[in-house]
């Protein structure tokens, strides 16, 4: 299993890496706004992925699932956190750029068990 979510991270991140290298086209504005909006889910989906790595051979259910539960509020409040930090910030951010790295992410994360074959 920790196999299967370093390979995962290693995708998103190179994702994080393509997307923000596509957009600095635009110029640096643009650029940052999709590393932030690209950090803003991978970091908590890093912190995730490794606290839930410690806990793969837990076998009991309950204490699993509220373990998962408590992973899973940590992660909205680095979420919020970061975009937060962001939107006070006297930075001119391009929101739709922000957010679409937020979300490629993210949805990334739905695609990219079905490219890692399980080891």
């Amino acid at each position: 299993m920790n196999n299967q979510i370093w390979k995962t991270l290693a995708i998103q991140s190179v994702l994080s890496g393509i997307y923000v290298s596509a957009m600095g086209i635009w110029g640096e504005k643009v650029m940052l706004s999709a590393f932030v909006g690209c950090m803003a889910c991978l970091i908590p989906n890093s912190y995730a992925y490794i606290r839930m790595a410690k806990q793969s051979e837990n076998n009991n259910a309950g204490q699993w699932l509220g373990y998962a539960y408590r992973i899973e509020i940590g992660k909205w409040i680095m979420t919020g956190t970061i975009f937060m930090m962001a939107f006070i910030s006297k930075h001119p951010w391009d929101p739709i750029v922000l957010f679409s790295g937020y979300v490629l992410i993210q949805v990334s994360s739905m695609f990219v068990p079905f490219v890692i074959k399980k080891d």
